[in-house]
């Protein structure tokens, strides 16, 4: 090591201690020895760096702004980085092994796929995120709809009197493709009004690579070597003004939404047996989505005691065509397809809570909740005859589905001693109700479930014990529950199950916590009904991938977070998940036992800038009836600010190694699906925000926001 090296030299250390020290014992001197002096204390700064994660008995909170994770990175990135999360290739977000998680964005739950979801995440910017709230395990308060538990992010507001903001550019190289990113954000405050704002767009261009090689159980083999062009644009904005109208009572109306544009094109070469082939997709898609929210809140007094009202409307809209072209050297099996299929999702809902604290030790929360959820949506299937489209009416179809829950939770917290204890009831009774338009098939669902929760923590010093209980639900994805049949291309089929029924998760889970940092928790999961998408093989080779419910799931796992503080300028964050799971699908059972491993190192280097590294190493495992196979990867940055602290600038490089591939084997009933591909994951990124402010500090607003569940299942 360089003994030029600025962290580690031994007198400045020393001189700062001595200093740091000077001014301590200048603070707590009595104040009347100070009062000719006051002043001197301006002449002291003292610079502390907060911890990355802070933890309380039912969440822990990742705290990103001034982090290493507050620049150049997008939200998708964050969260990959965040201690105790962790996000597959498709983009799926897990907290514990197998299921995944609810994510919502200033208390408004986002309702999407996972792959729309994973686009909305990659349109938000981490210089815009100011923390993340991560509960393992929710509480009655939160919907039943969140077995693999909740991730909160929680974006950025003003905090002092006047103007404050960013704004904030980006340029990324993948391969011989780039990302180019502009965005900002602004907050107003004047007296009691506060208004705020931000707005982000991408343009996003790559390529992939990739094949899949297919084995039926008659000795017929596929195999397709694959390219996609991607080019898209991503936009995401935010509004929202609140007044105060006294020091306990405010109202707040606030809109956000979404509106991105994706092209994206496929070329495959193909071998079927001994034909040969080529084929072209095109794929276009311009999804939009917007809500405005209304809250009211009402402190009332200063133990914690509060009411508040919600309303809350959201709206969904997607155009979407899907183009196949192919030609084959048996004739024979050329042609084209065209697939349309536009929809549109609305959501009304409305909620009240109120909270009442009985004393410094205890509290009662109750609340109910209505939310009313509107979906249409068609499929034009047409067959490429001559130079024209012809409608094939035997593939197309038009759905409308309508969706009533009425909820209702009530819980107790007291605080006896050393232990604090939380218990919980919910309640949510569904009505659902779909019809196809087409078929003229109806579907008509109610059903009423109870959903308790237990917390218990115990606190001994630093250390803390806690366990914990919950029963969940998982509601069917409102796409699934569409007797529809989208064909996918010339060997692949989407079809919907109107039969499928909702889920049941028993979550348990214990823990310790060591000096408020380091943590080990053990959890279980019993899944009954278990919902999965799995692929069969129909006649003449076709496969078709359908959700259905199956028996059950069970999963146990470990997991480890660890940081350690090496000096005040270099710690580590660790973090460990093992976990086994098992699956029963009718006829057989699947299961395997996988561990997954991430560390973070920083280092700051004063007057020079911030380093940071992230590795993560994922083994295989299992996802529904399909392997995923092991992913490793190493991404390097480094931080420096300038003017103060006004303009940051921050180079990156990630998967240095390039080793980071998506591979995939599906193995079922004499059948096997190897699929692979390769993303320009090897990368180099140059970002730079400049934040600006003027005015005084206030203190900041907590603006609530009522969608639920169902903008998941979008």
């Amino acid at each position: 090591m360089s003994m030029h090296s600025p962290p580690f030299n031994a007198k400045r250390n020393t001189m700062k201690g001595l200093l740091l020290s000077i001014a301590a014992l200048i603070y707590l001197l009595p104040a009347t020895a100070q009062r000719d002096t006051v002043k001197q204390l301006k002449t002291f700064e003292v610079q502390s760096r907060k911890p990355l994660v802070t933890r309380k008995a039912d969440r822990y909170i990742v705290n990103i702004e001034n982090s290493e994770l507050s620049t150049g990175l997008n939200g998708l990135e964050v969260l990959q980085k965040s201690p105790g999360l962790w996000v597959s290739p498709e983009g799926k977000i897990q907290i514990t092994g197998g299921q995944g998680v609810m994510v919502m964005v200033n208390d408004v739950v986002q309702r999407m796929s996972g792959a729309e979801l994973a686009d909305f995440l990659r349109s938000l910017r981490s210089e815009d995120i100011l923390k993340i709230e991560v509960l393992p395990n929710p509480p009655a308060e939160y919907e039943a709809a969140s077995a693999g538990g909740i991730v909160h992010i929680v974006l950025k507001r003003g905090r002092q009197q006047g103007i404050s903001g960013n704004l904030g550019v980006q340029y990324r190289q993948q391969d011989d493709q780039p990302l180019y990113s502009v965005g900002g954000s602004i907050d107003y405050k004047m007296k009691h009004w506060y208004a705020f704002g931000s707005y982000n767009v991408v343009r996003d261009r790559s390529r992939y690579k990739g094949s899949v090689d297919t084995d039926y159980p008659d000795g017929t083999h596929f195999a397709s070597s694959n390219s996609r062009v991607n080019n898209n644009t991503r936009q995401q904005y935010r509004g929202g003004l609140v007044f105060d109208f006294s020091d306990n009572q405010s109202v707040t109306v606030q809109h956000n939404g979404n509106a991105n544009r994706f092209v994206q094109d496929f070329y495959a070469n193909i071998l079927y047996d001994d034909i040969t082939g080529a084929s072209h997709t095109a794929w276009r898609r311009r999804p939009t989505m917007n809500s405005t929210t209304a809250t009211y809140v009402w402190n009332i007094d200063s133990l914690g005691s509060s009411f508040k009202v919600i309303a809350d409307y959201a709206r969904q809209e997607k155009a979407e065509t899907n183009t196949l072209h192919s030609e084959y050297s048996d004739a024979a099996k050329s042609g084209g397809l065209r697939t349309t299929t536009p929809g549109n999702t609305e959501i009304i809902s409305t909620q009240a809570d109120y909270t009442k604290a009985l004393n410094t030790k205890s509290l009662v929360r109750t609340g109910a909740k209505y939310v009313r959820t509107n979906r249409e949506n068609s499929i034009l299937a047409e067959d490429a005859i001559g130079d024209g489209w012809i409608k094939d009416d035997g593939r197309s179809n038009e759905f409308a589905y309508r969706e009533d829950l009425l909820m209702f939770y009530g819980t107790y917290e007291m605080a006896v001693r050393n232990t604090s204890i939380k218990g919980g009831l919910r309640g949510e009774q569904t009505y659902a109700s779909g019809h196809s338009i087409t078929t003229g098939q109806t579907i008509r669902r109610q059903y009423f479930g109870l959903f308790p929760s237990v917390f218990i923590n115990h606190t001994m010093d630093d250390n803390s014990l806690h366990l914990n209980y919950s029963r969940r639900v998982g509601r069917p994805a409102f796409n699934d529950l569409n007797p529809y049949r989208l064909q996918i291309n010339d060997f692949e089929i989407l079809t919907g199950n109107p039969d499928l029924q909702p889920q049941y998760t028993h979550n348990v889970q214990a823990g310790y916590a060591w000096k408020n940092s380091f943590t080990a928790d053990v959890y279980f999961k019993y899944t009954r009904d278990y919902i999965a998408q799995t692929a069969t093989t129909l006649p003449d080779n076709i496969i078709e991938y359908k959700s259905k419910n199956y028996p059950g799931a069970k999963e146990w796992g470990l997991s480890v977070d660890a940081p350690i503080t090496i000096s005040p300028n270099v710690r580590l964050s660790n973090g460990l998940i093992l976990y086994h799971n098992t699956a029963d699908f009718d006829t057989y059972k699947i299961s395997r036992t996988a561990i997954s491993l991430k560390l973070m190192q920083s280092v700051k280097w004063p007057k020079v800038a911030d380093f940071d590294m992230y590795t993560e190493f994922s083994s295989r495992y299992r996802s529904e009836n399909s392997l995923q196979y092991a992913v490793f990867f190493t991404d390097i940055g480094a931080t420096r600010m300038f003017w103060k602290g006004k303009l940051r600038l921050r180079v990156a490089a990630t998967d240095i190694f390039n080793t980071f591939r998506e591979k995939t084997l599906t193995e079922y009933a004499g059948t096997r699906i190897l699929f692979y591909q390769k993303r320009p994951t090897r990368t180099g990124t140059a970002t730079l925000v400049w934040n600006f402010s003027a005015g005084k500090t206030f203190a900041k607003k907590k603006i609530d926001a009522n969608n639920t569940e169902e903008k998941g299942r979008m």
